[in-house]
């Protein structure tokens, strides 16, 4: 009986696989069809390339800028070491009269000293602001003008792209658009006038 069990269940299995459909077969590739669209398409892209930190660096605007500023800077930092030295000559002064003053006395003079030293601190502080305030509004207009010649030179060429020279691995030196721009921009705005720190 078992026997006979094995054998039908063997006839059954054999009649089910026959009877499945033939699954489709994928098509033989068209080679021809392959091959041709693997070629690239040669496409132009209106593209170019910047070194912006040549431009920062060579500016006529930023060179005057730069140089009203070291100048302002130089101005601030004669104001501060002459508040040091009067703190130097405070501090020996109140070093002398440790001696000969009452404690009460001594310790009042050394508080108004070091109320002197922390005034002295903020003006540092204060100055330095200032100077990076009055730096950041005279660059604004070299980046607005920057700007400005930008988009006016990839109007001109039909650019839709103008990457900055540091962010490309590679690029050929006609794509290079920093000469231009830098000369046009020196033309557009040759110095900027920086207001007085604190003004």
């Amino acid at each position: 009986m078992t026997h006979f069990f094995k054998l039908f269940f063997t006839a059954l299995i054999t009649v089910l696989f026959l009877n499945q459909p033939v699954l489709a077969q994928p098509a033989a590739p068209d080679n021809k069809k392959t091959s041709e669209e693997k070629i690239p398409v040669p496409v132009r892209i209106p593209f170019a390339v910047l070194d912006v930190q040549a431009i920062l660096q060579e500016s006529a605007a930023v060179k005057n800028i730069r140089e009203q500023i070291t100048k302002y800077g130089t101005e601030f930092e004669k104001e501060i070491e002459k508040e040091r030295g009067n703190l130097r000559d405070a501090n020996q002064e109140l070093a002398r009269q440790r001696t000969i003053l009452a404690p009460e006395a001594f310790a009042e003079k050394r508080r108004k000293f070091e109320e002197r030293v922390v005034e002295v601190q903020r003006l540092v502080q204060q100055r330095q602001r200032e100077l990076d305030k009055t730096r950041n509004i005279a660059m604004e207009a070299v980046n607005q003008a920057y700007i400005e010649v930008v988009g006016r030179v990839a109007n001109e060429k039909n650019l839709a792209i103008i990457m900055r020279k540091s962010q490309t691995a590679y690029s050929v030196g006609t794509l290079d658009l920093t000469k231009e721009i830098l000369d046009q921009l020196n033309k557009k705005l040759p110095t900027v006038k920086v207001t007085k720190p604190g003004k």
